[in-house]
């Protein structure tokens, strides 16, 4: 039996020999003073849910007591269990360590191939590009020359209206009724023509030689010659004769 206590752990050790004596949590828990729930623990060994080892030690020697075991044993069984919960859990961090290490070198590597990618097509791009030095000289298709218009030289200077005027030796004449009136037009000292003009009316004659005007309202008409204004003179109701030019 002896035997068969040594190669229990600390809880189970425990556990044998109170229920081998027939005594229960409860009367254990009211002579140790020390809830039940914290002897199921001690029993169930659950390291995670015990107290700091100092109390656990006192539990298990208030424990050992009550059901007659050695305390001593009871102690020195936690301590083995411990060092064995330790020695696991340093195991699993050094895992976790070692994971994370291997995480972090496959980042830089992906980092550094990344790295690599991003240099080639750097490389690539300068290559394929050709300097601006080495590029042929685009040629300008050479400027049309552009047409006179009409009523410009070919010097680039614009012709007046006079002077086209002078080239075709026509005399232009605008009457432009501002007031009722009536006038008498003789082109060329030949046959006159009589007009009744109301205002906005406009009348357009054209003469090689010149005009002979008798106009029955001086106020009531304006008059351009070759797009020069001519000065009526008189006042409006007034009868006057005009020579042109």
């Amino acid at each position: 039996m002896d035997n068969d206590r040594d190669s229990h752990s600390f809880g189970r050790y425990l556990q044998t020999i109170r229920l081998e004596k027939n005594i229960s949590l409860e009367q254990v828990a009211e002579q140790t003073r020390i809830g039940v729930g914290n002897l199921l623990l001690v029993e169930q060994e659950d390291h995670e849910q015990l107290p700091a080892e100092v109390f656990v030690k006192g539990f298990l020697r208030s424990y050992a007591a009550a059901v007659g075991a050695d305390g001593d044993e009871a102690v020195r069984r936690y301590e083995a269990r411990l060092n064995v919960a330790q020695k696991i859990a340093q195991s699993e961090n050094g895992a976790g360590r070692s994971e994370t290490r291997s995480r972090w070198k496959l980042m830089i590597i992906c980092g550094l191939f990344l790295g690599v990618i991003a240099v080639s097509v750097m490389v690539i791009s300068l290559i394929s590009r050709t300097p601006d030095s080495e590029k042929p000289a685009q040629l300008k298709p050479p400027a049309e020359q552009e047409t006179p218009a009409v009523g410009q030289s070919s010097g680039g200077i614009a012709l007046s209206s006079e002077s086209k005027e002078k080239n075709t030796g026509k005399l232009s004449l605008l009457i432009t009724a501002v007031e009722k009136t009536w006038i008498k037009v003789i082109i060329d000292e030949k046959e006159s023509t009589e007009y009744n003009l109301n205002p906005g009316d406009e009348l357009v004659l054209e003469a090689a030689k010149g005009y002979n005007l008798l106009i029955g309202n001086a106020g009531g008409l304006k008059i351009t010659l070759n797009n020069k204004p001519v000065i009526v003179p008189g006042e409006s109701g007034q009868v006057v004769t005009i020579h042109l030019p």
